[in-house]
C-alpha cells in the first residue's frame, strides 16, 4: 500500500472543515480534539520531500505532541525523532526537553509544528551548533508567526516554503463555502537555515502578511 493511500486527501480534509463549520465551528472542533493541523497526503508528502532534500542526517521534531506528524512522515520513509516535554501516555513520543534532545542526537534538521512562542524552544534550536535547518510550521495569530527570536536571530536566513504552505490546513483556517475559494488559509511553512548555507533567501522582517 502506498503512503498516500493511508492519508486523507487535501480535498477530503477541506470537506471536514466544511462539515464542522455547519455545526459548532471548525476551531471549536479542533480545540475539543486538541488538533492544530490536518495531515493531508499532499501536505505530508511536501514536508517529506523538503526534509529529504535538505539533509539525510538525524532529524528531531520538537513539541511533537502525540507524534502524528512524525508517524505520517515515516510512511514516506522519513525518520524523525519525536520529542515533547509532556507527551500523552502511549503515543510513542519521547519525554525529553528540546535542549536535552539536541544535545543527545545532534540533529542537522529540526522540525517544529506550532511550537509555543513562549516556551523558548526556538531559542534553544537556533543556538544548537549542529542544527543547519529549522523547518517551522505554524499560523499567524495577531499577525505574528512564532516567537520574535525566529525573526531576529543573527546568522540565519529565512525562506517561505510555498510548496508546503499551499497544502497546510490548520485550526485557524476559515471555510468560506465558495467553490473557487473554499477556505481562507493561515498556515505557513518556513525553512530557517544558517546563513553559510548557499541558496537561502534572507527574509528577515517578514512577520506580517
Amino acid at each position: 500500500m502506498s503512503a498516500t493511500a493511508t492519508l486523507p486527501t487535501f480535498d477530503w480534509c477541506v470537506g471536514e472543515i466544511a462539515a464542522a463549520e455547519r455545526g459548532d465551528g471548525w476551531l471549536a472542533s479542533c480545540v475539543e480534539a486538541d488538533r492544530y493541523l490536518l495531515l493531508a497526503s499532499e501536505f505530508v508528502g511536501a514536508v517529506a520531500a523538503r526534509l529529504s532534500a535538505i539533509s539525510t542526517g538525524s532529524r528531531v521534531e520538537v513539541c511533537a505532541g502525540r507524534g502524528k506528524l512524525a508517524a505520517a512522515l515515516a510512511r514516506y520513509g522519513i525518520e524523525v525523532i519525536a520529542i515533547d516535554v509532556d507527551p500523552p501516555a502511549g503515543c510513542g513520543v519521547l519525554r525529553v526537553s528540546a535542549e536535552d534532545a539536541l544535545q543527545r542526537w545532534h540533529p542537522r534538521v529540526v522540525l517544529g509544528c506550532f511550537v509555543p512562542s513562549d516556551a523558548r524552544v526556538d531559542e534553544v534550536v537556533l543556538a544548537c551548533p549542529s542544527v543547519r535547518h529549522y523547518l517551522v510550521l505554524g499560523a499567524r495569530v495577531g499577525g505574528e508567526l512564532g516567537s520574535a527570536r525566529l525573526w531576529r536571530a543573527p546568522g540565519w536566513t529565512r525562506r517561505p516554503l510555498a510548496e508546503i504552505s499551499r497544502w497546510m490546513l490548520t485550526r485557524h483556517d476559515v471555510w468560506t463555502g465558495q467553490a473557487g475559494c473554499p477556505i481562507v488559509q493561515h498556515g505557513e511553512a518556513w525553512c530557517f537555515s544558517r546563513s553559510d548555507n548557499a541558496g537561502s533567501v534572507d527574509m528577515v522582517g517578514m512577520r506580517s502578511g
